[in-house]
């Protein structure tokens, strides 16, 4: 819906309908006082404060967060409430899906009241599961059925109203429920309305790193940021008015900045939008600025680069503004982004958003001011649920074929959630993928690195420890070559695989040469080619058959040709 262009909020009040008796309701939403202009979400009904009549708490995705309305209407109508528990053998303990009934003793023409025991009553929420049933005004006393999950029914006669009662499955009879002696103590505070912004700020609660840039400097140096301290990123324009004032701030507070360790790169678009700029027109407006920072002309890989960094965090998938910045922290990560003009006492404030747990960057990134639930299943499901995330970009690199990515967002999933197979199956693909793809370009210390990572998390990836035994067997440096490691993988695996796949009896012969063992490499690469006549493989047989003739003269295979051993 918000990559759509949708608002999440249509500010619309809250309604509220009386069930009128005749099959039609009537809209009393400004008599009821519910009509607040919050975003609501979810609504739960319980008898707060025991009282008889039931009482509404009403979450809002907005301020306030919580509302509880209390009911005070005091007409003098009676009620009576039920819980249920059921036997735990044939029904579920908490007698989810048992019925009740109840009619009025000696009192004709009033309906018969029925309600269900429900596990869930409407959007994010669960009401109280005391079932409460709201009376006339002379009902002493009531007759009674319940329906058990499990068909059984059990059946009460003249229960006094005006009570709760507790009924269990297993001795079906209703003990009244003692209320609290205390009453619950709230702490009110007033809703937090923000006044409009002309800076859209959107702080960073997932990590996301962000990109190199590569500059020039003036003396014809080779920059690149950021440089391990936090980076502003400032998109702006000649045209625009609210850009020339920012720059001006920024320049003014060139000490301020500095002092809190902040750098600063502005990229003009102007060139971007028309060919017809002036390049002195850019270089003149920074001139009369004294504009202290570095200062470029943006490209469009560039652009593209961060209108994909915005996207990444923020779900309405428009056009970057002019205004814009980017706030990079020291490690590289995108902390926050501003879109229009921001405040220097605001980025200094951000400066250290990115630090710190996530529960840390949840809290400094609320529009209102509160605190997080810290309940353990409340702190595992935030974890979760920033995992998925990081997951969801992680396979989106690792599709597109950037192992890289895949690989950071992977890790970060990994540290929130490592009882994740999934998870720790995929970081082990983009670091098996990854190193294939270095050992195809002679970076074999890397490719060995990326193997060894990928099989701390998949132990047991036959292909992966074959590829790591062919590298430390074979490798033409001398750095690199393992000869007694690759014995050892090889010979397992080939134990593991019973002594039957080519490849792997390959490595194996590789392994045994580069340890001396010129015959056994010998008979195990006869082994591998005899398979071969089942499933026949060219382009395997040629290189067998290559490997062969050098073991018979006692040369071991690099992957820069052959060296003879010295006996």
């Amino acid at each position: 819906m918000m990559d759509a262009g949708r608002s999440f909020s249509g500010n619309e009040r809250n309604c509220c309908f009386l069930n009128i008796g005749d099959g039609a309701f009537a809209d009393i939403s400004a008599i009821s006082g519910l009509d607040y202009p919050d975003d609501g979400r979810a609504i739960a009904t319980t008898d707060w404060d025991n009282d008889g009549d039931l009482d509404l708490w009403i979450s809002n995705r907005n301020g306030p967060r919580l509302r509880l309305m209390r009911n005070d209407t005091g007409n003098g109508n009676r009620f009576i409430s039920f819980l249920l528990k059921g036997n735990g053998i044939s029904s579920n303990k908490d007698a989810i899906g048992a019925r009740i009934e109840i009619s009025a003793n000696e009192e004709k023409g009033n309906p018969t009241l029925i309600q269900t025991v429900r596990a869930g009553q409407g959007f994010l929420s669960q009401s109280s599961k005391c079932i409460h049933f709201g009376l006339g005004p002379t009902t002493a006393t009531i007759n009674m059925q319940i329906r058990w999950p499990d068909g059984s029914i059990d059946s009460f006669q003249k229960i006094s109203t005006n009570k709760r009662y507790v009924i269990d499955q297993q001795n079906p009879k209703p003990v009244e429920m003692r209320s609290r002696n205390e009453p619950i103590e709230l702490s009110p505070s007033a809703a937090q309305r923000n006044e409009p912004q002309s800076t859209a700020r959107t702080p960073a609660i997932t990590l996301f790193k962000a990109p190199n840039f590569t500059f020039q400097t003036k003396e014809g140096k080779r920059i690149i940021l950021p440089q391990g301290k936090p980076l502003l990123i400032n998109l702006w324009a000649t045209w625009c008015a609210p850009c020339i004032k920012e720059l001006a701030d920024l320049s003014d507070h060139e000490e301020l900045l500095r002092k809190s360790g902040i750098d600063v790169i502005a990229i003009n678009v102007d060139q971007l939008s028309s060919t017809d700029i002036n390049p002195e027109k850019i270089s003149e407006v920074l001139k009369k600025l004294k504009f202290p920072f570095l200062a470029r002309n943006a490209t469009e890989p560039m652009i593209d680069l961060l209108q994909r960094l915005h996207d990444q965090l923020i779900g309405l998938n428009e056009p970057l503004p002019i205004p814009s910045s980017f706030l990079i922290d020291a490690s590289g990560n995108l902390s926050v982004i501003y879109k229009g003009p921001l405040e220097v006492d605001q980025l200094i404030a951000d400066k250290d958003h990115s630090t710190g747990t996530l529960n840390e960057r949840i809290i400094r990134s609320a529009q209102i001011k509160g605190t997080t639930i810290k309940h353990p299943k409340s702190m595992q499901r935030s974890s979760a649920h920033e995992a998925s995330i990081h997951s969801r970009h992680g396979r989106n690199w690792l599709m597109a074929g950037n192992m890289e990515g895949s690989i950071y967002h992977y890790s970060m999933a990994h540290g929130l959630d490592p009882q994740s197979q999934t998870i720790s199956s995929n970081l082990a693909l983009s670091h098996f993928n990854m190193a294939a793809q270095l050992n195809s370009k002679t970076n074999q210390i890397a490719a060995i690195f990326h193997y060894r990572s990928g099989l701390k998390y998949q132990p047991k990836n036959q292909a992966a420890r074959n590829n790591l035994a062919w590298i430390l067997a074979t490798s033409s440096e001398e750095q690199i070559r393992n000869p007694k490691e690759a014995l050892k993988m090889a010979t397992l695996l080939n134990q593991e695989t019973d002594k039957k796949i080519p490849q792997v009896l390959d490595t194996l012969a590789a392994s045994q040469a580069a340890n001396g063992e010129f015959q056994m490499a010998v008979n195990t690469i006869k082994n591998a080619i005899s398979f071969l006549k089942v499933k026949p493989d060219a382009n395997l047989l040629k290189s067998l058959q290559y490997r062969l003739s050098l073991y018979s003269e006692q040369k071991i295979f690099t992957d820069s040709g052959s060296k003879r051993t010295e006996k």
